[in-house]
């Protein structure tokens, strides 16, 4: 006797909810790193965190008199000492010590442009990457690895873009390391023509708002020791708080789009150009509360449906249509996305959607990092070995 195709659907429910739970009991016991909830996205399982103090920063702050600050925690027999140092002159150098790889680099403090151009020209090449999360090890693989910077940290990408789709926070021990190599790097790519781009993830957005639930302990405890609390890390009168700032949710690169996260139906629907959504994002970091903003303030850090935190397109919910509606708006062929979890670079919606969100904290334990490589106009997946396959 056939069975009723409703008792087969309930029955397929049930095995689903049944591995779900299965999948999250084990996660959580830490038997697996991430649950799978479709076919190539998945669900991050929290890493546990037994770190503590230990080398950090520097932490630039900025004083009233308009020296700086530079506070930072160097190794020493004990496990680490406190140094603090007064700037005086722009041309005073930062010193950056990576405990993880035993590397050290050092970088002048440069000036940056109030805010970043929303729209660029494509580049003749980009290298593509998100979702770091404090993993310098990896970072620093990848980016040797695809020649866009020597086993010195110095650039050597030419007029390349290096593009950075948000979430360098969190999870990870070196975000202190990872976003001054970045900077370091943005300044030397600008002097030959090259480009480096930082798109705000959710995870920036969250440390800039004082939202710090997947901090690790050693952020706190360094704190401590600097005298400084996290939450004044990346204030305003901070180096890396002024230059974070000054980043923008989404751009658009010769045909692509980059957002960490997508635009939600919702936020498409405001019909807001590009440097007006990236506008209104960087005003509600340093804004009151939820009182007092607009309608289409609290639509775009509405963590559902904000270009940093939608997952829609990612889970590929939203409709054909509305990607193709949202790339006529913005004026682009395709789409690059981070912040929902996939096992390899994958094409969405016949290709006009790339997910990059790849489990470099799993890779880095096999000396394996992978990335978007763009050029000529066409896509492929380079490693830490400099090797390229087309995707």
């Amino acid at each position: 006797m056939a069975l009723k195709p409703k008792r087969v659907l309930l029955a397929l429910v049930g095995l689903y909810c049944l591995y779900l739970a299965g999948g999250l009991a084990l996660a959580s016991q830490a038997v697996i790193d991430r649950v799978y909830f479709f076919p190539g996205f998945a669900i991050k399982r929290p890493i546990a965190d037994e770190s503590g103090f230990s080398p950090d920063g520097p932490v630039v702050h900025y004083q009233p008199d308009g020296t700086a600050l530079s506070r930072r925690i160097i190794p020493s027999p004990s496990g680490g000492t406190v140094q603090t140092d007064t700037l005086r002159h722009a041309s005073d150098s930062l010193t950056c010590f990576v405990q993880e790889t035993n590397f050290t680099f050092r970088f002048p403090r440069h000036t940056f442009l109030s805010t970043e151009p929303n729209e660029y020209p494509a580049p003749a090449r980009m290298l593509v990457v998100s979702d770091i999360e404090g993993n310098f090890k990896g970072l620093q693989q990848l980016l040797t690895g695809a020649g866009v910077m020597d086993k010195q940290a110095r650039w050597r990408f030419g007029t390349g873009h290096l593009v950075f789709v948000g979430d360098m926070f969190d999870r990870g021990l070196q975000v202190t390391e990872c976003l001054w190599l970045l900077y370091k790097l943005e300044q030397e790519a600008a002097q030959i023509g090259g480009k480096v781009h930082f798109i705000l993830g959710n995870h920036e957005v969250m440390n800039l708002t004082g939202h710090t639930k997947y901090l690790c302990h050693k952020y706190r405890k360094n704190a401590d020791s600097l005298r400084m609390d996290y939450a004044r890390w990346y204030a305003p009168d901070t180096e890396l708080g002024r230059w974070l700032r000054t980043k923008n949710v989404m751009e658009r690169i010769g045909p692509t789009l980059f957002v960490h996260g997508g635009i939600s139906p919702e936020v498409a629907a405001l019909r807001l150009p590009l440097r007006q959504l990236n506008e209104l994002t960087r005003r509600s970091i340093d804004s009151p509360k939820p009182t007092g903003r607009t309608d289409a303030e609290l639509l775009v850090r509405n963590p559902k449906l904000s270009p940093d935190w939608y997952r829609g397109i990612a889970q590929e919910e939203a409709p054909a249509a509305h990607v193709a509606a949202v790339l006529r708006q913005y004026g682009a062929t395709r789409m690059v996305i981070a912040h929902t979890p996939v096992e390899e670079i994958t094409p969405l919606y016949n290709g006009q959607v790339i997910a990059i969100d790849l489990p470099h904290q799993e890779h880095v334990k096999e000396d394996f990092m992978q990335a978007l490589w763009v050029e000529g106009g066409r896509f492929s997946v380079v490693d830490n070995l400099g090797r390229k396959q087309a995707l």
